[in-house]
């Protein structure tokens, strides 16, 4: 495979986390267009960047200006940190936000690339109308084969207008004023039924499960352990369905739930507050799998996902493994449910001493990994 370059201008960028054979570029067609953006307007305008991917537009836009970061990915300001210390470059405090908090800079214009989810960008879409002050200019671009069908719509029903620009390199540019007041409601919350459970878990905007309960999270519910105690972490909690249940069925256990989106991990405390009896026996980690935490576990589950992005990418999942090992304790054990097409047999095994498969059907695997044999 061709090493990927990793200049942009004159901008040293990688992926967080760092790896020797990285496969996927920290910046595409689309990025080089709000640059371009950024370029024709010249120095001095504050910015506001949303969904920056690894930093290529909030370092470049720091450059010519004041500007502030927004996005939902822990992975995503890693990597902007680590790259603008690689270019020694000094983010300014309070430079990144998480989503709805108000930014540092009052911006002059708004560069944003186009999320993977439609509720996330309805979601933003809707936060930019009730936060922007009139008549603010608002870039979005994309690739082309990942823009949803209905953006310029959407741009219209909240932000009352939007168009669509050129085609540039199979990325497209859209452009719209900020209406300075709210035009329709904020988009209904979701709520996700658990089956066997009284519960309606809320699942923020761009959560993954958003609409229905994951078939491999059901799956996993159906199979999970009992008489569990000591600490159990939730590996990409996402709304915290198994934790959870975990935590509810297990009163000698404590859960730590664990993801890189910021959403997922208020979805999993508030779906906490409302359900778990004891919330004072579940923690949250916001980060890169379990990097920064220091227990050792009796007990983690984990549904993994295979995409980065939009990228197909099983390091994800080959990556939280690792993980895994590190941080169970000696009679611990991995509970991971994979789609049986995914090969995950051989690096679990490699992983672990010992990887037993305790349930299946024609989709799933659901196997139980660690480092002593189970009875």
């Amino acid at each position: 495979m061709p090493e990927i370059p990793e200049q942009l201008d004159d901008l040293r960028l990688r992926r967080w986390p760092r790896r020797r054979d990285e496969r996927l570029q920290a910046w595409d067609a689309a990025d080089r267009y709000l640059l371009r953006t950024l370029q024709e307007q010249g120095a001095g305008p504050v910015t506001l960047v949303v969904n920056d991917q690894c930093g290529a537009l909030w370092l470049t836009a720091l450059r010519r200006g004041p500007a502030c970061s927004q996005g939902d990915s822990w992975l995503a300001w890693r990597a902007a940190e680590a790259n603008a210390a690689d270019n020694d470059m000094a983010l300014p405090k309070d430079g990144w936000c998480w989503p709805w908090q108000t930014p540092s800079v009052h911006p002059d214009q708004v560069l944003m690339r186009v999320p993977k989810e439609s509720s996330l960008l309805e979601a933003q879409l809707d936060w930019l109308a009730r936060f922007l002050p009139r008549g603010t200019p608002i870039w979005l671009a994309g690739m082309d084969k990942h823009l949803p069908p209905n953006l310029v719509p959407l741009m219209e029903a909240y932000l009352g207008n939007g168009q669509a620009g050129l085609g540039w390199k199979r990325a497209r540019r859209f452009s719209a004023l900020a209406p300075g007041k709210v035009l329709r409601p904020q988009p209904e919350e979701a709520l996700v039924s658990v089956p066997g459970r009284d519960w309606r878990l809320h699942t923020g905007a761009g959560v993954f499960g958003r609409q229905h309960l994951d078939i491999g999270a059901r799956f996993l519910l159906e199979h999970l352990p009992r008489q569990v105690e000591g600490e159990v972490a939730d590996l990409g909690c996402g709304n915290g369905v198994l934790g959870l249940a975990l935590a509810v069925d297990n009163p000698g256990a404590r859960v730590t739930f664990c993801d890189e989106s910021f959403l997922a991990v208020e979805s999993a405390r508030r779906n906490v507050m409302l359900h778990a009896p004891e919330p004072e026996r579940c923690r949250f980690h916001l980060g890169n799998g379990l990097d920064g935490l220091e227990q050792r576990f009796d007990l983690i589950v984990l549904n993994p996902p295979f995409h980065r992005g939009h990228a197909v990418d099983d390091r994800v999942a080959l990556t939280l493994f690792r993980h895994a090992r590190r941080h169970l304790a000696e009679t611990g054990a991995l509970w991971v449910v994979a789609n049986r097409h995914l090969p995950y047999r051989p690096p679990l095994r490699r992983a672990f001493a010992h990887v037993d498969v305790v349930a299946g059907n024609a989709k799933f695997i659901l196997y139980r990994c660690g480092q002593i044999a189970t009875s």
